[in-house]
């Protein structure tokens, strides 16, 4: 049987992000929630703004849980995300490009909701793939 914070965390990843789903925003966010992760500001409607800015620049998204850790309060996971870059993001016009990187979540979980959240997606991978940035061909 899965664990219900796992539970919690997969839904607002999986739902949440995965198919826009804002209820489960609202459903598994506490209202007070710390959001530590990079650039994410505004609490529970930044966080519902940055899904629906990824949502809207990439279609075809999927998160595939490769694994997970549970320890009291505390839930670890690990996804593969993928999708295609089919609209604006960041500034760059659509590629069609299609990409798969690594993203980490890291929840503190009290009474069924999110109130501390860490989110660690690949984002060095993701412009790569997108070609917004190349790698080095410097030598040492």
């Amino acid at each position: 049987m899965e664990n219900e914070k796992l539970k919690i965390l997969r839904q607002v990843v999986e739902e949440g992000f995965g198919n826009a789903d804002l209820y489960i925003i609202d459903e598994f966010m506490d209202d007070n929630c710390t959001e530590h992760q990079f650039g994410m500001r505004g609490g529970k409607e930044g966080l519902k703004k940055a899904i629906l800015s990824l949502t809207n620049a990439f279609s075809n998204l999927s998160y595939e849980l490769v694994r997970h850790a549970v320890n009291e309060d505390i839930v670890w996971v690990h996804y593969k995300c993928s999708g295609e870059h089919t609209a604006s993001f960041m500034g760059h016009a659509p590629t069609g490009k299609k990409f798969t990187i690594d993203v980490m979540d890291v929840a503190r979980i009290e009474n069924g909701k999110i109130i501390e959240h860490w989110g660690v997606p690949d984002r060095f991978a993701l412009l790569m793939q997108l070609g917004f940035i190349q790698p080095s061909t410097s030598k040492s």
